[in-house]
């Protein structure tokens, strides 16, 4: 066993606040007027406001995802860990070094796991460690599952490794089983589909193996004790040994939400709504224990979540703001640099994210979701020039970063923070309140007069009130 050193950060979550042109009138929300740069803002507070948003992070969508009660867990490529604390709303952000080959994560209660080639390694975030563990020899791990303080790992060839007293012991079935996957935890047994249809079942207090007829599906899932199998957009429940009915239309996922045309809904009660269907039909999609917001939904082009109005911070482009290097096993944290003093000032005299835009845009409000088609359409930017672009918004956060939407020609959107990069040798230099500011460096030789080449900065202003942007 041994524990490898990690880096930590933390970011406090944003107040719940917006300020909006034109918004609508509600009876349950609050709001005042306030004038900014001769404009009309109306301050908004208002927790029945319900939808969907996506998240700005500072690299590639996760990986990998799981949620438990109070805490929902991102997995990046890398090794690198991003936490959304429900109840005290914030975010915190880790580091595993040395961290490859990740073959799947979840959590044990509150607290991450993940299996790799060779190792199962718990996360301890009170302690600021990860304590890696050693799989027995020859095992091919796949899949991991836990269940209160069990843990088993499932093998590619069907075996199973099973955590008891700090020791993993193996289980090999004496059929040929080729597994697809799905590992689920129902009483005494573990559970898993195979490929082709079927069930395995698997009781390791009685070394039991049973196997079932099953639909052939896509997904197995679990709820209460009940199983329940989705095929295309169709699910059907186990009503007993070998026997599956109908049990309801929709697209089944591994936490037992279903996502049809009329919304998002629990396997349990399909069709009572709990949130809005995302514009995009994601790969991953999953809540909080018990089925609770936030909701979340992921594909490869980034995560979206569904929450209460000003409930989750999605801007974190810049949630490494605050690092602390964590110790080895058996000593406690240390190295805080900086201090988180200066935004809880910030927070506590009424902070938060600020958003700021004009009805220029194919959307009546720019930062909403974008389609699928605006997605896909999407360039790199940079290979984007400043001079295409139009600034339609502006967020102002004083704890996730500031950022401004633009578009394109085409109304295609775009988020931009400070120091992004873009086409011809140029980045963002600030985002206020009403402009973006961007500094384009020319290089320009003077060699052929005898001297050499210099940088000449031009400077770009998107200016939020005037026609055209620049």
């Amino acid at each position: 066993m041994r524990v490898s050193r990690l880096t930590y950060t933390a970011l406090l979550a944003a107040a719940a606040v917006f300020l909006m042109f034109g918004c609508g009138e509600n009876g349950d929300e609050d709001t005042s007027m306030v004038d900014h740069s001769g404009s009309s803002i109306t301050v908004v507070s208002n927790s029945d406001i319900h939808g969907w948003i996506e998240m700005a992070l500072s690299q590639s969508s996760p990986v990998m995802a799981e949620a438990g009660e109070n805490s929902a867990w991102l997995l990046f490529e890398g090794g690198s860990l991003l936490k959304f604390n429900r109840t005290d709303g914030r975010w915190n952000a880790y580091h595993l070094e040395d961290i490859s080959n990740v073959l799947d994560f979840d959590l044990n209660g509150e607290t991450p796991s993940l299996v790799t080639e060779t190792e199962y390694i718990v996360f301890n975030e009170r302690n600021c460690e990860a304590v890696y563990e050693s799989l027995p020899d020859g095992f091919s791990p796949m899949e991991l599952a836990s269940s209160n303080s069990d843990v088993a790992i499932l093998g590619a060839n069907g075996d199973l490794a099973i955590r008891k007293e700090g020791d993993f012991t193996v289980y090999s079935s004496s059929e040929e089983l080729n597994p697809r996957g799905d590992l689920q935890r129902i009483g005494p047994d573990w559970i898993f589909s195979i490929e082709g249809g079927g069930i395995a079942l698997f009781d390791p207090s009685v070394a039991l193996w049973q196997f079932e007829e099953s639909p052939e599906g896509d997904i197995l899932a679990s709820s209460d004790n009940i199983l329940f199998m989705g095929v295309n957009d169709t699910i059907y429940v186990r009503t007993s040994q070998g026997e599956w009915n109908y049990h309801s239309d929709g697209r089944l996922y591994d936490g037992g939400l279903v996502l049809a045309e009329n919304g998002i809904s629990t396997i349990m009660s399909p069709g009572d709504v709990i949130a809005e269907a995302p514009s995009f039909e994601p790969s991953r999609l999953f809540a909080m224990e018990g089925f609770q917001e936030p909701v979340w939904a992921f594909d490869d082009l980034g995560i979206t979540v569904y929450s209460g109005l000003g409930e989750v911070e999605t801007s974190l482009p810049y949630y490494e703001t605050q690092r602390v290097s964590c110790t080895m096993a058996g000593q406690s944290a240390s190295g805080m640099q900086g201090s988180t003093d200066s935004v809880d000032d910030i927070i506590q005299a009424g902070g938060g994210t600020f958003r700021i835009y004009e009805s220029v845009s194919i959307r009546p409000d720019p930062f909403t979701e974008f389609s699928n088609e605006e997605r896909d359409a999407r360039r790199n930017l940079n290979e984007i020039s400043i001079e295409e672009f139009r600034l339609v918004g502006i967020a102002l956060d004083p704890v996730g970063g500031d950022l401004a939407m633009v578009e394109d020609g085409l109304g295609v959107p775009y988020i931009l923070y400070e120091e992004t990069v873009l086409a011809n040798n140029s980045h963002v230099a600030e985002i206020t309140s009403s402009e973006v500011i961007v500094i384009q460096d020319v290089i320009v030789d003077y060699s052929a007069r005898g001297g050499g080449e210099t940088t000449i900065p031009t400077i770009y202003s998107l200016r939020l009130h005037e026609e055209g942007g620049l």
